[in-house]
C-alpha cells in the first residue's frame, strides 16, 4: 500500500488496532512487520503519535510526481547518448508575455535524447539570461548544460503545471530526425518560483512508439479522513 501511494511519504498509517482489523492478523505480527518496515527505513514511529510514512527525496518512486525532467521517466527505451546547443534571441511578443517582462532577450536550450545515435526526445527549453547567469553555468560545457536542464533548475522551482498532449508540429520543422512515428506526444512543462514567476518553460517531444509515463496517484487528506 506505501508502495502503491495509498500512503504518501510524511503521511501517518492507521492504528495498530486498525491495521490489525484491516489484515486480519495479531497484533504481534503486525508490530514485527511494523519494525521490518523501520528497519528498512520505510516507517519511523514518534513516541505518542504514531507510526508514519518515512519523507523520500523521490527515488524510490518511478513517476513524474517528482520535480526533475519528466522526461527521464517517459520513455520506453534506454537513454544512450545526449546532443547539446543553445540559441540566443531577440524579445518576443510570447516570451514577454511568459514571463512578465518587456522587451528582453531569451535563451532556447535543446538536448536531443538518443538510444544508439538514434534521436528518441527532444527537450526543448525557454529560458532568461538571467536564470543561467544566477546558476552560473556554462552552456558550452554539455555536463554542465544537462545537469542544469535535468536537475539544477528545480531546486528553484516551488511547483510545476505538466500538460499531455499530442503534438500538431510537422516533424520537417524539427532541425533534428525523428524515427517515423505517426504521433509526436507533447509535455509542455511551466516552472514558477516561490514568488508565483514563471522561471522557464520546457516542451518535451517523444514519439508515440516510444513513449511510457506513470502517474502516482493518492487519496486528499479529505478523502483519507
Amino acid at each position: 500500500m506505501i508502495k502503491q501511494m495509498q500512503f504518501p511519504p510524511g503521511s501517518k498509517l492507521p492504528s495498530e488496532e486498525v491495521l490489525a482489523d484491516e489484515f486480519d492478523i495479531s497484533r504481534v505480527t503486525l508490530r514485527t512487520a511494523l519494525s521490518l518496515l523501520k528497519e528498512d527505513g520505510v516507517v519511523q514511529s514518534i513516541h505518542g503519535q504514531g507510526h508514519f510514512v518515512t519523507q523520500s527525496d523521490g527515488n524510490g518512486y518511478q513517476g513524474i510526481e517528482v520535480l526533475e525532467s519528466p522526461v527521464l521517466k517517459s520513455l520506453n527505451t534506454e537513454i544512450t547518448g545526449r546532443e547539446v546547443y543553445y540559441h540566443e534571441n531577440k524579445s518576443s511578443e510570447f516570451t514577454d508575455n511568459l514571463f512578465g517582462v518587456h522587451n528582453l532577450p531569451y535563451l532556447t536550450l535543446n538536448i536531443w535524447y538518443q538510444n544508439n545515435h538514434r534521436n528518441i526526445a527532444n527537450n526543448l527549453s525557454i529560458v532568461l539570461p538571467e536564470i543561467i547567469e544566477e546558476f552560473d553555468v556554462d552552456l558550452t560545457d554539455e555536463t554542465q548544460f544537462v545537469q542544469f536542464l535535468e536537475k539544477d533548475i528545480y531546486q528553484k522551482v516551488v511547483n510545476s503545471a505538466l500538460t499531455i498532449t499530442v503534438s500538431d508540429r510537422p516533424l520537417t520543422t524539427f532541425k533534428r530526425k525523428f524515427p517515423k512515428s505517426p504521433l509526436l506526444i507533447l509535455m509542455t512543462e511551466d516552472l514558477f518560483g516561490v514568488n508565483g514567476s514563471q522561471i522557464a518553460q520546457n516542451k518535451y517531444y517523444i514519439p508515440s512508439s516510444m513513449f511510457r509515463t506513470k502517474l502516482m496517484r493518492y487519496p486528499s487528506e479529505q478523502g483519507r479522513n
